[in-house]
């Protein structure tokens, strides 16, 4: 064969080679030259995106270093099974009084809503101590009141953590000791919808009294929400304030779950509700509420 035959061979198969691949895209159809994959098909329904990006995260590790100490966030649509989001460099901390929430649920779920109605709404929307002690001794004892409290975080989507049913710290309460990571407080947060017993929790939640009423309280949107602070953020030793907050924020018609939480380098509950409002307007700002629906997505 001469080498100029040759020549027009190896350009007619280059030229066939071009005209398979060109077909083969129009199509959509994976040919295996060259390693190319399939194209999306028409129509198909694609991921919602991420409630916040790499971008965000980078922006509130901006605004934790201004503020100075510790902070941390974590979000997530409202529903069972929803992704959580966290950032920041405090991730856990002790509950202090945000475990009045699933203590609240337990009395609700033994049936005692009308015999304690009084206790259940100072717990939640005044923070009220000695409210909340009462409902934890209507559950019975310590054990069996924290046992009561937990089966409530696991109804809601919380797998992990486990109330605290002993008194670590003279004067505060056994239940306001517990561990609880921001992720696992905002994956009960997103499921508490889709519990009978929190529903009437939830309810109060948006009744905090206007003394409480910074971070969550503070921002442009309806809210649903519960705080905790004190001194020390790990169980049962003492130290500088924490001060965190979860719950529901409804945005233009969608709702999300949020915790928030700061343990400032001051150590001040003062400068912990500040430093909370700003992390506040901050998740206003950078949620992205394509990635949430206008109800929770429970089953």
């Amino acid at each position: 064969m001469s080498l100029r035959i040759r020549r027009v061979q190896t350009s007619l198969t280059a030229l066939l080679g071009v005209f398979v691949l060109s077909v083969a895209g129009a199509l959509g159809l994976t040919t295996g030259v060259g390693g190319s994959s399939a194209a999306p098909q028409a129509g198909a329904e694609l991921p919602p995106p991420a409630i916040l990006t790499a971008a965000d995260k980078a922006s509130f590790r901006r605004l934790e270093r201004s503020l100075g100490g510790h902070s941390g966030v974590a979000v997530s649509p409202l529903g069972s099974g929803q992704r959580v989001q966290a950032t920041g460099k405090l991730r856990s901390a002790v509950a202090w009084s945000t475990a009045k929430v699933p203590v609240a649920m337990a009395v609700i779920a033994a049936g005692d809503a009308n015999t304690q109605r009084g206790d259940l709404r100072q717990a939640i929307t005044a923070s009220d101590n000695a409210a909340a002690e009462r409902l934890w001794r209507s559950l019975g004892d310590a054990r069996t009141a924290a046992t009561k409290a937990t089966a409530q975080l696991r109804a809601a989507g919380d797998l992990r953590t486990v109330v605290q049913s002993r008194r670590l710290r003279h004067g505060f309460t056994a239940f306001g000791q517990t561990s609880w990571s921001l992720a696992d407080q905002t994956r009960f947060t997103a499921g508490m919808p889709c519990v009978t017993s929190a529903k009437g929790v939830l309810a109060l939640m948006a009744q905090v009294i206007r003394a409480h009423r910074w971070g969550l309280g503070a921002v442009k949107a309806d809210s649903q929400f519960k705080g905790g602070w004190g001194p020390g953020t790990r169980a049962g030793i003492a130290g500088g304030y924490i001060d965190r907050q979860m719950g529901v924020l409804t945005l233009r018609g969608k709702s999300f779950a949020v915790t928030i939480a700061t343990a400032p380098r001051d150590g001040s509950h003062e400068s912990g509700t500040a430093h909370l409002t700003r992390i506040a307007r901050w998740v206003v700002a950078h949620v992205d509420l394509r990635s949430v629906s206008g109800k929770a997505r429970c089953g």
